[in-house]
């Protein structure tokens, strides 16, 4: 079984974004895209984004998606991806409304708007309205978060989503994947900074074999092992972080990210990395063998 997973793509900076022909070469069985599908703000931009009004914050968001699904490469590979029902998303903080947004800074009514044209474009959560929703392969069962609508400066997940993914951990599937904006403990804005959450998360993904927690946000790939919360018999499941397909600083670093995953039956899962110059063979390489030497292999 395979996924391909990213995230971060502006297209008013790369209006051809050829890598999701790469994605589509691939032939994934699910394309996951974790956040940041359009940039309603980037750079200085942050300054006044937050002072529109509704009505200039639904048109702006409206246009941007429109842009982005006018874009030939991406428009072709969601169109596929959909017709196999492979299509799932969650959004981050720029295509939720802005730098580092959170749903209590943001207002009732952008918060309507922005959650309204992410189903109208999206159309993948399974748990309507909300954005957080889960759905089985026949590999694993995959849990997709909201870590923006409901966060404040206390805390990510309301009390109502983290009993939702409790419940749905309970299944028989050999794997789980938890697909969030955020990492959890990488870049400058991440579960870390909410403690508490982080805990809570982690102790019951820890109950679980097999767990991999796949994120965007940071512009670049990474693979991070799990690591101690603030507990230290607590620590976080293995990050996959895919972030960066088309984005970049004044012109600068263009990354094309992406990542790969592939789910056996029996076998450990098997990742590879994906950037500008290719197969980042260090990165990949790094990542299966840990992978190989810690994940159970089930008969």
């Amino acid at each position: 079984m395979k996924i391909a997973f990213t995230s971060c793509f502006h297209i008013g900076q790369d209006k051809i974004q050829s890598t999701w022909n790469q994605i589509n070469n691939y032939n994934p069985d699910y394309l996951f895209l974790l956040g940041d599908t359009i940039y309603m703000d980037y750079g200085i931009q942050s300054l006044w984004q937050r002072f529109y009004t509704p009505k200039m914050f639904e048109s702006i968001m409206e246009r941007k998606y429109k842009a982005q699904f006018e874009c030939d490469a991406f428009r072709e590979l969601i169109e596929k991806m959909r017709k196999k029902n492979g299509l799932y998303a969650t959004w981050d903080d720029h295509d939720f409304a802005w730098n580092n947004a959170k749903g209590a800074s943001i207002g009732t009514q952008k918060n309507e708007i922005t959650r309204r044209l992410f189903h109208k474009y999206m159309n993948c959560s399974t748990n309507h309205p909300h954005i957080y929703y889960t759905f089985d392969t026949p590999l694993a069962r995959v849990i997709f978060l909201d870590v923006r609508s409901e966060a404040d400066d206390k805390r990510l997940l309301s009390e109502e989503q983290f009993q939702f993914i409790e419940e749905k951990l309970q299944h028989s599937l050999n794997n789980t994947i938890i697909c969030g904006g955020l990492t959890l403990t990488e870049g400058v804005e991440n579960w870390s900074k909410y403690p508490h959450d982080l805990e809570r998360l982690s102790a019951l993904l820890q109950q679980k074999e097999n767990v991999l927690y796949l994120s965007g946000d940071i512009h670049k790939n990474a693979f991070i092992p799990p690591c101690n919360t603030t507990k230290e018999a607590v620590k976080t499941p293995v990050q996959l972080i895919s972030s960066g397909l088309s984005i970049n600083i004044l012109g600068f670093r263009q990354q094309h990210n992406w990542c790969s995953l592939e789910l056996f039956g029996t076998a450990a899962p098997s990742v590879t990395f994906h950037n500008k110059n290719g197969i980042d063979f260090d990165l990949t390489e790094n990542t299966n063998e840990y992978l190989r030497k810690n994940f159970p292999v089930l008969s």
